[in-house]
């Protein structure tokens, strides 16, 4: 089997480039991978496996008809996936959705470009009416953009939905809702991976924390990734500043990731935390895995959410951490006892702070919390199973094998909607096949 693989890869310094490069590595086991990029990959590993394209190649239906499967990584940046999303509409494949919500996308494509109409037109294609009188009433200058406060309401990714021979969602949340926008189309969740199960987590642990100069008995929290308002790195530091106050100084929080719109320097030095804080902006991923190896405990908070699942928490899971996350979204999906749930509301930070308190009663929590993680990637995480999903729909995409099943719900709504004329359905069928 042939596939073309279009996704961001490094040097763009996205999560969905570590991701990719990390499970062609494991595909290229099984089928024959070609690389469509819009910006060349730059790790020699990728260079000396594969061959790689520019994704304005797939212009060409000879270069097309090579392969038996178009893969189309989306997500919200406009910068890294525009071109991605352009020629998946013109050239329809399997759409693996990495943000659900789109709406940062869509907005960065038109309303950024005082592209009203076009904006306006897709939230109707997608919402209808009622979705353009929440966007009118932001237009309107009466309300916040529908991007921050209706995320999960205008998701804006129906005319994608429509057009996927396939989709792959990473939590079931967002399987769930491809269902409800088109009922019939072949939907597979395959939760996101790590390759760092790590059965010692606790001695690697004490090893990472040596290389970062900090003492065994220091309590180490990080975040990782892009710091953002919606990352709750502000309120972490509030709940941790309750922290010092309180229980112990004896702690180090790692922010690990550029930040980006946040003031986080006068925040530290507004609570007196400069010694307890690092923030290390972007990092390489062996370094990024060595400072989440040192944590004790991660957050991986996200408020407002865009349906987003974290390929960070997969590998915090993997590395036997526990994590405190925000109870939403994708979030909830996951149990309880290795995912720390705080509400996003007023009660935020002193959800965190107890949350903290509460993992730090004493070292045997920390450590069977730990375990339990560990054992969930394995059942969940493993790259090794997970790339074998993916074969295995790919299989089924180019075989077809989902076609029947979607002829039926199609015949099914048909005949709900009281359409009974067979040479107008057999047309309709046929449309649909093409």
């Amino acid at each position: 089997m042939n596939i073309a693989y279009c996704s961001p890869f490094n040097p763009i310094k996205s999560g969905i480039s570590d991701f990719s490069e990390e499970l062609i590595m494991e595909l290229k086991q099984y089928v024959k991978i070609d690389l469509f990029y819009n910006k060349q990959p730059s790790k020699k590993e990728i260079q000396d496996n594969f061959n790689s394209y520019n994704i304005k190649e797939l212009n060409k239906e000879v270069v097309r008809n090579k392969y038996d499967v178009i893969v189309y990584h989306m997500g919200n940046n406009i910068d890294y996936h525009k071109c991605i999303a352009e020629a998946f509409m013109n050239y329809p494949g399997i759409l693996e959705l990495h943000d659900f919500s789109l709406h940062n996308y869509l907005a960065g494509d038109t309303y950024i470009h005082n592209d009203i109409d076009g904006y306006i037109n897709c939230i109707r294609y997608c919402h209808g009416e009622r979705g353009v009188k929440i966007a009118q009433n932001f237009l309107n200058g009466n309300a916040r953009a529908p991007w921050e406060t209706h995320a999960l309401e205008l998701t804006v990714n129906k005319h994608y939905i429509d057009k996927a021979k396939g989709i792959i969602v990473h939590s079931d949340m967002a399987k769930q809702m491809v269902k409800g926008i088109r009922p019939g189309v072949p939907v597979i969740n395959i939760p996101l991976h790590t390759s760092d199960i790590n059965g010692d987590h606790e001695l690697i642990k004490i090893k990472a924390k040596k290389l970062l100069n900090i003492s065994p008995e220091t309590l180490v929290l990080g975040s990782f990734g892009y710091a953002t308002s919606a990352k709750r790195i502000l309120e972490t530091l509030d709940a941790l500043a309750l922290y010092a106050k309180n229980k112990t100084k004896n702690f180090h929080y790692f922010i690990v990731g550029k930040v980006e719109g946040i003031d986080v320097n006068s925040k530290i030095s507004k609570l007196g935390m400069e010694k307890n804080v690092t923030v290390t902006g972007f990092t390489k991923l062996d370094e990024f895995k060595n400072y989440m190896s040192a944590c004790d405990i991660c957050l991986n908070l996200r408020y407002p959410t865009h349906g987003e699942s974290s390929a960070s928490l997969h590998r915090m899971f993997g590395m036997g951490k526990p994590v405190i996350v925000t109870d939403i979204g994708t979030f909830q999906d996951y149990p309880d006892d290795i995912a720390i749930k705080v509400r996003y509301d007023d009660n935020e930070v002193k959800d965190i702070y107890d949350a903290i308190c509460e993992l730090t009663k004493n070292k045997k929590i920390l450590k069977e919390i730990g375990e339990k993680a560990v054992l969930y990637a394995k059942q969940n995480c493993d790259i090794k199973k997970n790339a074998l999903r993916y074969i295995e729909f790919f299989k089924q995409i180019q075989q077809n094998q989902f076609e029947e099943e979607e002829i039926d719900n199609l015949i099914d709504k048909l005949f709900e909607l009281g359409l009974t004329d067979d040479l107008y359905i057999e047309h309709l069928i046929k449309e649909k096949l093409q």
